[in-house]
């Protein structure tokens, strides 16, 4: 074999190696870790209604707290973002009055505010409330939104990157939020204001965290939203 064919042969095996790491960052390849499970799961493109006919079987099988009267009573935030364009959160996740079902995990509204309140303290995560909403999400999916980084899905926790979203267990005050397109098309950080208000119980709802030694106001007490048709 001529050094010049070799010569072709080493070109072509190194262009082969480039092309290979140049679809490692495609942004077509799952990470590892938690894809969330259960009847109901919706996998289509957004926007998502709340999935009502499965969400007690959900319920059971991610085993929060039974909503009512709690000691325990934290908000946090998301806002999801497809192609730049806010795609506001259905009210009433996790309440279905037809069927009296009243998680302890839930929304009164479009705002993005995710209540969580109950008899004691829990550590729900980003993956108990997809499971209330009745949304499929794992390290690269959220509904049929699929692939991580490049155009596809970003996921930031408090304007920081966040790896294994499902897994995350929200605290007081998180602001998370999910893009879906170039990672300049969305705010990484948006502005808080309705969380803190709803954490201060102003803003309107009528319902307030609990503070160290003190219950907050149920949100569950309150007249809640309409239910979509």
């Amino acid at each position: 074999m001529s050094p010049r064919t070799i010569r072709g042969l080493l070109s072509c095996a190194a262009l082969v190696g480039l092309l290979a790491l140049a679809g490692c960052g495609s942004g077509t390849s799952a990470p590892p870790g938690l894809a969330i499970s259960g009847p109901g799961l919706q996998t289509s493109k957004p926007p998502w209604a709340p999935e009502y006919q499965h969400l007690a079987q959900r319920l059971r099988q991610i085993g929060i707290p039974p909503g009512g009267k709690e000691t325990f009573h934290i908000h946090a935030l998301l806002h999801l973002y497809v192609n730049g364009l806010l795609i506001p959160l259905p009210a009433n996740i996790g309440l279905d009055p037809a069927k009296g079902i009243e998680s302890s995990m839930h929304t009164h509204d479009s705002s993005g505010i995710i209540h969580m309140e109950a008899p004691h303290p829990f550590r729900y995560t980003l993956g108990d409330f997809f499971s209330v909403w009745g949304v499929k999400l794992g390290p690269a999916q959220v509904g049929a939104l699929t692939g991580l980084g490049g155009n596809h899905l970003h996921f930031y926790l408090n304007g920081s990157p966040l790896s294994d979203p499902a897994a995350h267990v929200l605290q007081r005050g998180d602001s998370v939020v999910i893009g879906y397109g170039p990672d300049s098309s969305f705010p990484h950080k948006p502005g808080t204001v309705l969380l803190t208000e709803v954490e201060k119980g102003e803003g309107g709802l009528g319902c307030s965290s609990s503070k160290a030694g003190h219950h907050g106001k149920s949100c569950l007490a309150s007249k809640p939203a309409s239910v979509p048709g």
